[in-house]
């Protein structure tokens, strides 16, 4: 098992790429195909979007691959950010993206948790 990788960084939209790019580079080191690539990406962003309250608060992304997938768990140090709807555009989108996604409000702080697992290689 690699070791996680944990990235953090202000909670403006302008940073959300960071999370994108490391997403994605661990997607295909993993040998996903393209347009799992950018599922990957797709969900990560909504994941992060979510979080951002416009505030000074700090976005966390703690990226964890193993044999069997990669699981991506974004939280906020922002107290009291509301759960993602899961009637909302941006639950459906990641809910269609990953294989399971979760929320979970822990005192007033969302953690959401992707998990993509059993994907097929490039070339498969």
């Amino acid at each position: 098992m690699t070791p996680p990788i944990t990235l953090s960084f202000p909670a403006h939209s302008a940073h959300v790429s960071l999370a994108r790019h490391v997403a994605a580079a661990l997607a295909a080191r993993m040998e996903f195909t393209i347009d799992q690539v950018e599922d990957v990406r797709l969900a990560i962003d909504e994941a992060c979007s979510h979080l951002i309250t416009g505030g000074d608060e700090v976005v966390t992304c703690l990226f964890m691959v193993d044999g069997n997938g990669l699981t991506m768990i974004v939280t906020s140090d922002a107290a009291h950010s509301p759960l993602p709807d899961p009637n909302g555009f941006g639950w459906i989108v990641m809910r269609a993206l990953v294989d399971e996604v979760t929320a979970a409000d822990d005192h007033g702080r969302v953690t959401i948790t992707l998990r993509i697992r059993g994907l097929e290689p490039a070339g498969a």
